[in-house]
């Protein structure tokens, strides 16, 4: 990414106009119907929950970091599933305001991932520390290593770290405000960082925009199907399109193992 392009992108600026209001869309996707988003969030808090029992996460008792806690949809989740302890940073303090007197028995900060020192705030030896559809969002790589640095720090020997992204495949791809990471950048850079990769599911098929191809012409044909006639069904009809998605993607999800879109990553944090 350039600098100049950098400078475009202020990351609190960003976030702290997006979260003037809180709904689904501010936290998931924010050109999305917010009865779509439910169907998104349903989808990717049941493959975060299939790692994570997969590869033995208890959640009841555990002490879990949730980076970018947003609207608080993972934190009700874990919430209903008898969490020990529970805190959360956000870089929006719209968001942590809501979201600690929402949730009093847990903690909330305003924080940056990028800025060192996390654990010195929300303390060590986590269970599970969750990075879901956040570290896209570390556009410039010499921040990079210092988020996943972070991460780590806050994670005990032996826990579990969730990532949900893109993985690409093929390219990088920078949007300015999201930048999708090669499969293999994150493979170097969590193994830096302390981490192994337990497992890494596709999350989406159909139900948000692919990027993750081989051939840019494929790429463009999709993205013309998206704009003629996937995104303007979800316009007319997002709790029909929600359910037909959400649905189609479990059953793709059950046979194939490599996707265009969102994978859920699970990783352990070396002893």
């Amino acid at each position: 990414m350039s600098a100049e392009t950098a400078k475009k992108y202020d990351a609190e600026k960003y976030w702290a106009e997006r979260y003037q209001e809180i709904d689904l869309t501010k936290s998931g996707h924010i050109d999305l119907p917010v009865v779509y988003n439910q169907w998104l969030y349903r989808r990717k808090k049941e493959r975060l929950l299939q790692g994570l029992y997969k590869a033995g996460f208890d959640p009841k008792g555990a002490s879990i970091l949730e980076i970018a806690a947003g609207t608080g949809v993972y934190v009700e989740m874990w919430k209903s599933l008898g969490v020990g302890s529970l805190s959360g940073i956000d870089i929006s303090q719209n968001a942590t305001d809501a979201l600690a007197k929402r949730f009093p028995e847990y903690s909330f900060h305003k924080r940056d991932l990028t800025e060192p020192g996390l654990a010195a705030l929300t303390g060590k030896g986590h269970d599970l520390v969750t990075a879901v559809d956040m570290l896209y969002h570390v556009v410039d790589d010499k921040d990079f290593p210092t988020a996943l640095s972070n991460l780590a720090d806050s994670c005990r020997p032996g826990g579990f770290l969730a990532i949900h992204d893109f993985f690409m495949h093929h390219r990088e791809l920078d949007f300015g405000y999201i930048k999708l990471r090669t499969l293999k950048d994150y493979q170097v850079a969590l193994d830096k960082a302390g981490f192994e990769i337990i497992s890494r599911t596709p999350t989406f098929f159909l139900t948000v925009q692919t990027y993750d191809y081989k051939s840019l012409d494929t790429k463009k044909s999709m993205d013309r199907i998206w704009s003629r006639f996937i995104d303007p069904f979800i316009t007319r009809s997002p709790g029909l399109a929600g359910r037909l998605g959400y649905y189609s993607d479990r059953i793709l999800g059950a046979f194939i193992k490599e996707g265009p879109s969102f994978e859920m990553m699970i990783c352990r944090r070396k002893a």
